[in-house]
């Protein structure tokens, strides 16, 4: 009898646990992310078999983040996302103006590091966080072209994005979580939207928060020739698998 009793209490103890929110929280995401390119650059310069051949590789992508209980201030992410693509192929086309007719290697390099000021929602539901805020996405890289006969042409693919962002997480009492998060811009003929979902489990450790995540991120970046220096119509997509840690009082 005493267990059952026992059992009950800590069952309903569950819900209030779960909304019991610390003081503040710092933690730590770090993963691999395996991308595959498609689209293609400069209007007519395909990134896949049929023009730079830029193959799969893997990137990786860190964020820290720290969340508070402080009304009003928003809580903080910074993500960084290394991500350079290589690729031997042919090309008979313009890039940058200069006209290719031969096999050539290239080079896209779309690194960019985010910085998210974000708020959540008090939800009167046990296991369910959902956040909302603005994101500023600096992008540090180019695009790069390069023939016998041509030469080297490169594009700066260096400008910032502001982007709307949503997040949405939903715990278990066994440990295991799912997770989305998405950021999303879109004016002119300029748009970017870039979505991870994944699943999680966080390790039955004590004092500190120690998970393991898998999940699948796709990036799709549009670009108008006359906003930034050179169009663009990628989608970067493929599976990640990364670790976190967080602790907090």
């Amino acid at each position: 009898m005493k267990k059952t009793v026992m059992a009950t209490a800590l069952l309903a103890m569950l819900p209030m646990a779960a909304q019991a929110d610390l003081v503040f929280t710092v933690g730590a995401k770090a993963s691999i992310w395996n991308v595959e390119p498609t689209g293609q650059l400069d209007d007519d310069v395909s990134v896949e078999k049929d023009g730079l051949n830029i193959d799969s590789e893997n990137g990786q992508q860190l964020s820290v983040y720290f969340e508070h209980l402080v009304p009003v201030l928003p809580n903080v992410k910074i993500k960084q996302t290394s991500l350079e693509l290589e690729g031997d192929g042919s090309l008979s086309a313009s890039f940058a103006d200069q006209t290719f007719n031969e096999d050539v290697t290239s080079t896209m390099d779309l690194s960019h590091t985010d910085l998210t000021l974000y708020w959540g929602l008090p939800l009167p539901v046990p296991f369910v966080d959902v956040n909302f805020g603005l994101t500023a996405r600096q992008f540090d890289g180019m695009a790069e072209v390069t023939g016998a006969t041509a030469g080297t042409e490169s594009v700066d693919l260096d400008f910032v994005l502001p982007m709307a962002y949503g997040e949405v997480q939903i715990d278990t009492p066994f440990g295991i979580y799912g997770h989305i998060d998405m950021n999303y811009v879109g004016y002119g003929d300029n748009k970017m939207s870039d979505i991870s979902y994944g699943l999680g489990y966080d390790l039955p450790v004590p004092v500190v928060d120690i998970g393991l995540e898998a999940g699948y991120r796709k990036m799709s970046l549009q670009t108008d020739k006359d906003d930034v220096d050179i169009a663009a119509d990628v989608d970067l997509s493929g599976a990640y698998f990364g670790a976190s840690l967080a602790f907090g009082f």
